[in-house]
Order: C-alpha cells, then structure tokens, then sequence
C-alpha cells in the first residue's frame, strides 16, 4: 500500500470513531492538551469571534460584539486583563458577492507591546460602487475616548473583478501593525501598510509586485499574512503561467520598517490550488504550508521546505515534499471539510488542526502523509463551538474558541446561555510514546 493510499484509508476513522481506529487504537495520542484554561464569562470572553493576536510575551483577544468592538491583554496562561471597548464608528463596505471587508485586529505598541488595537476595514468612498478607502481605527488600551483614524490608501474593484483580499496582521513583539489589500484576478500590485505607535504610519506605500514593470506583475490567490515566527510576512500562491510550471507559494517577510526583507518560495507539485484556506509556520530550519483545495480532486494538502545539508554542493536545491493527507470525498464533498486552523511542527512530523462542527480536531502526520498516532479532540461539553483562532508558538499551539451548549452555530445567533471561553494549548511531542 503506498503512503498516500495508507493516508486515505485511515482518514476513514476520523469520520465514524474518535479515534484512528483504522491506524490502532492503542496509540498514543499524537498530540496532547498541555493546559485548558476557562476565561471567565466578562462581555470579551463571551465575543463570538475574538481572535488571538500575539503581542510579546502573550496575546492580545479582540472581537466585534454587534457594533462594539472588545479586547483586552491575555496572558499566555490565561489571565484575561484590562477590557476595553468601543463602538466601531463605522461600517464596513460588502462586496457584490455578500463578503465584508473587515473588522480585523491587529496591534501596535505605544509603551508596552500590544497596547493599542489596530482595526482594520474598508469603505466605499463617497459617490462610488467600485472604489474602496482603507481605514484603520487605532484605540489605545483602557482609554475611554473614541479611536482615530488613519486612512492607508484605495483599492478599485469593480463588480466583474476578483475577490477582494484584505487582512491584517502584527509583528510577533507587539510593535507594529500590518495591513494588505489587493484583488485576485488582476494584474496590479499588493498594495500594504505597516503602522507604529499611535496609529502613525511607518516608511512609504509598499508593493508586492512592481506596476513600473509589468513584466514583474503576476496573478496570485490565497494572500495571508503570518506572525507566527520572529518575524511578520506576506504569503500568497502564483498559478502557473505556462502548463509544465507548478504552483508557486511565495513568502515575503516585511521588516518593521515597512521594508520586505528576505523572501522563500516553494514550489508545489498539485495540480491546482483554488481556495484561500492557507495556513503556514516556519520551522527550526524551513517551512510548513497546508492548504485545501475545491476542485473536484480536492482535499488538504501539506507541504514542507528544508534546506540543503551544508555540504550539498556548489547549486544546492532545497528540499520540498507535497503529499494530500485527507480527502474531500470522505467528508461528503468539499463544502462539508473542516476548516483548517493551523499547521505545526512536532520534531520530524506535524500537526494540523480542523475546525469541525463538534469540535476541534488535531491530526498528526509524518512527512510521508501517513497518520501518526490517535486524533486529539479538544475539551467541548456539547461539541458546539464558536470561531476558532490559533497562534503556533516554538512551543505549543495557543488556542481559543467559545464552547456552547445546545446545537445552535449560526454565526448571527446569540450566544446562548452557559458559554465559556478557553485557552487551550497543544502540545506535539518530537517523538510519539
């Protein structure tokens, strides 16, 4: 039975069992809770859709509660301080196709890392259906004064134009902001912003892609931004521009002063990569990328980047493997797969974790595509969770999500009754015992 085929058949448990039961339910498991911390029940721990952002030493939790926007520090015990709140004192634009174009949170650092909230969104300028302004809104920590806004740039979008990206992201240490926007489908630069204390903008406009020179301009999908290592980066996917060329996964990281610094690319040897469901970490010496893919061959797909050994020669070549490790037939069709919520290392192996309807789920795979262990299931009372965010740490996965009673998860629908909300980290040991 070759890897890929072992892969398959033993995905088949994670469907019918809570365990691998087709890989040995004598297993360990391939990941384990190394702590599960309850939030407490203020408004911001019982936020829907707060999200972790890193900020230091921990995180900052932020989210929108209606029309107000909540954060406040979080240790990376557990420790949930300092809540703060305003009224978002705008909305955001939505495209013809329905999708929103923010509320989304970063942070910056004005003394202490992470003690102000960047939200990130984009309007439809005055007098226009096609034309979209930037904004981002910057509240410092405790304040009870209303936020200020920075306006970072436009963005044109008509209705025949792809899908329009816009995210936003924080440097690891808490001290800037990043924000990127661009369309997918055309030919123009990615367009983003880095901000500082107090909202100020730091160095000039930056572009991935140069329009001075349109034979640098190429299509992309999947942007995302990533702060899970020492450094902030932009990623995105380029198809490929002639048949025998493969999918290209680029990687730029961005210097806090708004400069690109070193790039990684990674060729991906699938026949096709069509959705924005990407998540990606460096590791000790390369990188880990997972993604899922709509086509009708679709599924989630890994691939891992190590270097060349130092005596590989005069023209070393890294070294990438690219493997589906689950595949959307099992889950009744593409629309019904678990979202992917991160990807990390656990020594020569890795984990993803999928968020399914009755709960989080973590998986664990050698670099073959072969199952490794038993699957670890997050603590749920009833198998009803809200939004899932995750930060993978050198350490341990840190996660969050809002555990409901009752079967209710519709993303309008009110936090019922007995919700909490928990840190949760994951911990993969480099070997399994």
């Amino acid at each position: 039975m070759t890897p890929m085929t072992r892969a398959f058949a033993c995905s088949v448990a994670v469907l019918t069992s809570l365990s691998w039961a087709g890989c040995g339910s004598d297993q360990p498991l391939g990941a384990q809770v190394g702590q599960q911390v309850p939030l407490g029940d203020s408004p911001l721990a019982l936020t829907r859709d707060a999200v972790l952002v890193r900020a230091g030493d921990g995180f900052v939790l932020a989210g929108l509660d209606g029309t107000m926007v909540r954060w406040g520090q979080l240790s990376s015990t557990g420790a949930l301080s300092t809540e703060s709140a305003f009224a978002l004192p705008e909305q955001p634009a939505t495209t013809v196709g329905g999708q929103s174009l923010g509320p989304l949170f970063a942070v910056s650092s004005k003394t202490a890392p992470g003690d102000q909230l960047v939200v990130a969104m984009a309007v439809l300028q005055a007098g226009s259906t096609d034309h979209y302004e930037v904004h981002a809104w910057v509240h410092d920590l405790g304040s009870l004064l209303p936020p200020t806004l920075q306006v970072l740039g436009t963005q044109a979008a008509a209705p025949t134009s792809g899908t329009v990206r816009l995210l936003a992201g924080s440097s690891p240490n808490g001290a800037r902001a990043l924000v990127v926007w661009g369309v997918e489908g055309q030919l123009a630069p990615i367009q983003y912003r880095m901000l500082g204390a107090d909202g100020a903008l730091v160095g000039a406009p930056g572009k991935i892609y140069d329009d001075a020179n349109p034979n640098s301009l190429a299509l992309w999908n999947s942007l995302d931004t990533t702060q899970n290592a020492p450094d902030l980066a932009i990623t995105l996917v380029e198809p490929p521009k002639q048949k025998d060329e493969q999918y290209l996964w680029r990687r730029f990281q961005v210097n806090d002063d708004g400069s690109i610094g070193g790039e990684a690319d990674i060729g991906l040897d699938v026949l096709e990569v069509s959705d924005g469901r990407i998540v990606s970490t460096p590791t000790s010496d390369g990188y880990l990328l997972a993604w899922q893919n709509n086509a009708s061959n679709g599924g989630t797909f890994f691939a891992n980047l190590t270097p060349p050994p130092p005596d590989a020669g005069s023209e070393p070549l890294n070294n990438v493997s690219t493997h589906q490790v689950l595949a959307s037939s099992l889950y009744g069709g593409y629309p019904s797969m678990p979202k992917l919520a991160w990807i990390a290392p656990a020594g020569y192996e890795f984990t993803i974790g999928l968020a399914r309807p009755r709960g989080l789920e973590v998986l664990r795979f050698d670099i073959f595509a072969d199952p490794r262990g038993r699957a670890l299931y997050l603590p749920s009372v009833s198998g009803n969770t809200g939004p899932v965010s995750a930060w993978v740490g050198s350490d341990a996965v840190y996660v969050t999500y809002l555990d409901m009673p009752g079967a209710s998860s519709q993303a309008d629908a009110a936090v019922p009754t007995g919700s909490h909300r928990f840190l949760v980290t994951v911990v993969s040991p480099d070997e399994l015992r």
